[in-house]
């Protein structure tokens, strides 16, 4: 394990951290974002509810496995990651390629930060879509998908 671990930003404002206690403070300036820790500074920020509630919730991701299962995202038997980093190209996999029955049952998996990600893409490439996921990406999401992805095309005609 490296003593130097990647946190990378999955949401798509800016991230801040700022624990005095520990004396850190970081900013992820957007999504894909990196900021380096070293393992002492996440498990000692682990007891911060703002960064703990950023990584459980998606919205920041570790990149480095064993890191995860030894503060507690990940169960110690996970050999594959429960909690995924959406880059553009997973989004795409989602929204475009994805059949709709399986779209149903991988969203479940998501966490909210994730979620969020998909209804933007999914607004700001709405063609690539469905109907169909658009309208069940709108009840999970609680983003008005249909209409997001209206408005996105007539701020571009403009």
């Amino acid at each position: 394990m490296s003593d130097k671990i990647k946190v990378i930003s999955a949401a798509n404002g800016r991230c801040v951290i700022n624990n005095r206690d520990l004396g850190i403070r970081r900013i992820w300036p957007g999504r894909g974002s990196v900021v380096i820790f070293t393992k002492e500074q996440i498990e000692g920020l682990m007891y911060d509810p703002a960064f703990s509630n950023m990584v459980n919730e998606g919205y920041l991701y570790i990149e480095d496995m064993e890191v995860k299962k030894e503060i507690g995202v990940e169960p110690e038997d996970a050999e594959t990651p429960t909690i995924i980093l959406l880059d553009d190209k997973q989004l795409k996999r989602f929204w475009k390629d994805m059949p709709l029955a399986q779209f149903k049952i991988e969203l479940k998996s998501l966490k909210k930060a994730q979620i969020d990600s998909l209804a933007r893409y999914a607004i700001t490439h709405g063609d690539e879509g469905s109907i169909e996921k658009a309208n069940y990406l709108s009840k999970v999401s609680g983003f008005q998908i249909l209409k997001g992805i209206e408005l996105d095309k007539q701020s571009k005609e403009e």
